[in-house]
């Protein structure tokens, strides 16, 4: 019996009590990660250090441990107070948005019990004045006080804001009675002789009621919090699901139009090309009559006035038989669905077909076409072929002058067939590439010939996308009045590889 004082028995089992609450409610805060559980372990472990402090008081100790666990109950009260004070603006979701003043209140209350505590230390460790430290400790008391009256006056103001906040009134009301009594007894206790067991025994009871019943509280609370979120998450996957069925049926509805719409543009395609034929056919072919035609009278004329007219008539002729070509083959490249047809191509014969075509407009400018073949054949889309040189021929003999000639080679070269069209005349800008790439304005690549021939300036564009085409290369070198040479560079390869 003499190890063990029963003045200590009742502080002990309640401590104990407290702690036991405090522990488990970190560990749900550790687990759940919701801050009214961590605030609600600061409010019982601030309980559990000060009913602890009690021990000391009312134990044999040394008189500077009681010193030290006398002056300590201001901070443990803090902690307590502070820890209610935040459990409860929690709990009744007090924040700036919805309540800014009461939200105010709350802060600078929380100010206070934080430096309440550390200037109460430091006057204590440096200063020691008395009449200072006396007045800490009252306002604490007032604080603490305080503290509890503005829970109760949230509790009231936000009755019916949500839903359990009626439930927190019912189960503070242990706590307010336990903190007013407590307070009023340690004022009384000041300048009465109170029995301070009966006081620590009434209001640890009242506490742990409150525990009791904030804890469960406070499972509800968390139910309600997580219901809440299982139901937003609901709400929100429906929405979900009807908009992704909305937008679903707007892209069913799209693709029917985009299916509309391809086949009209098959229905179109179809007619043009239907209309390139007839265009090819009606337009070209009686070009070249009528130029056949009036070269048939020119050689029945005998020189005369009429002879000149018919010669330049023939001129004309020529020249818009050659823009026509032009036009029909970029018409050609433009329509959607255009495949290769590759094929071994007789270089020897389709150089002779292109001079003898150029032969009678080279002729007006006494211009020679000299062929040089030692690379004989290529495997490529031979019509295509016939439209990049027809291009490059008949722009070289444009923009000779009368006199020079125009050279076509092909020459084979390590694992590619390079084909050479060169002229000795009024050279180019090798920039020409660049003027292309904006095929809405191609007007600088217009220009007039050695004799006033006029073009259209697609010719150039047409050969580099047929080179292309053909998985080959265009290379331009040239020099303002000593002439132009373009190269066309294509890989070696057989039909079937």
């Amino acid at each position: 019996m003499n190890t063990i004082d029963f003045r200590n028995l009742i502080p002990l089992i309640f401590t104990s009590i407290f702690g036991v609450f405090g522990v488990y409610h970190l560990l749900s805060y550790f687990v759940l990660r919701h801050k009214i559980l961590l605030y609600y372990s600061i409010l019982i472990f601030g309980l559990t250090l000060h009913w602890s402090l009690s021990i000391f008081l009312k134990g044999a100790y040394s008189d500077q441990i009681l010193l030290i666990a006398e002056k300590a109950t201001l901070t443990t009260a803090m902690i307590s107070t502070f820890g209610l004070l935040m459990f409860t603006k929690s709990y009744l979701n007090i924040t700036k948005n919805n309540h800014p003043k009461l939200s105010a209140v709350y802060s600078a209350f929380s100010i206070i019990m934080i430096c309440l505590p550390g200037v109460h230390i430091l006057n204590n460790l440096f200063t020691k004045v008395d009449w200072l430290n006396t007045s800490f400790v009252m306002l604490a008391a007032v604080t603490a006080l305080s503290t509890a009256l503005l829970s109760l006056f949230s509790g009231l103001r936000l009755y019916h804001a949500e839903k359990f906040n009626k439930y927190y009134l019912y189960s503070y009301s242990p706590y307010l009675l336990g903190s007013i009594f407590y307070i009023g007894a340690w004022f009384l206790q000041k300048y009465y002789e109170i029995d301070s067991n009966l006081i620590i025994l009434i209001t640890s009871t009242l506490v742990t009621l409150q525990l009791i019943l904030f804890s469960i509280l406070v499972s509800y609370k968390y139910k309600s919090i997580e219901d809440n979120t299982i139901k937003i998450q609901i709400e929100a996957n429906n929405k979900l699901v009807t908009e992704v069925a909305k937008q679903t049926k707007h892209l069913q509805l799209a693709k029917e139009d985009l299916e509309n719409q391809n086949r009209e543009l098959e229905k179109v395609n179809k007619l043009k090309n239907k209309l390139f034929s007839l265009l090819t056919h009606d337009v070209r072919g009686p070009l070249n009559n009528v130029s056949t035609i009036i070269e048939m009278i020119e050689s029945q004329l005998d020189e005369s006035d009429l002879k000149n007219i018919t010669i330049k008539l023939k001129n004309e002729v020529i020249e818009r038989i050659s823009m026509v070509n032009v036009l029909l083959d970029w018409s050609y490249k433009q329509l959607e669905g255009v495949t290769l047809n590759k094929k071994n191509c007789d270089l020897d014969t389709l150089f002779k077909s292109i001079k003898n075509e150029f032969q009678r407009m080279a002729d007006d400018k006494a211009i020679e076409i000299e062929l040089d073949i030692s690379c004989h054949e290529l495997f490529i889309d031979e019509n295509m072929l016939k439209v990049m040189l027809r291009n490059l021929v008949s722009n070289a003999i444009k923009f000779s002058k009368k006199g020079q000639k125009v050279l076509l080679t092909s020459e084979c070269i390590s694992d590619n067939v390079e084909i050479r069209v060169k002229d000795f005349g009024l050279g180019m800008h090798t920039n020409w590439h660049d003027d292309s790439k904006n095929k809405n304005n191609h007007s600088a690549m217009v220009r007039e010939g050695t004799s006033g021939e006029k073009g259209t300036g697609f010719g150039l564009m047409i050969t580099k996308d047929f080179v292309e085409m053909n998985d080959g290369e265009i290379i331009c070198k040239s020099e303002i009045n000593k002439g132009t040479e373009f190269i066309l560079r294509f890989k070696k390869s057989k039909a079937g590889e």
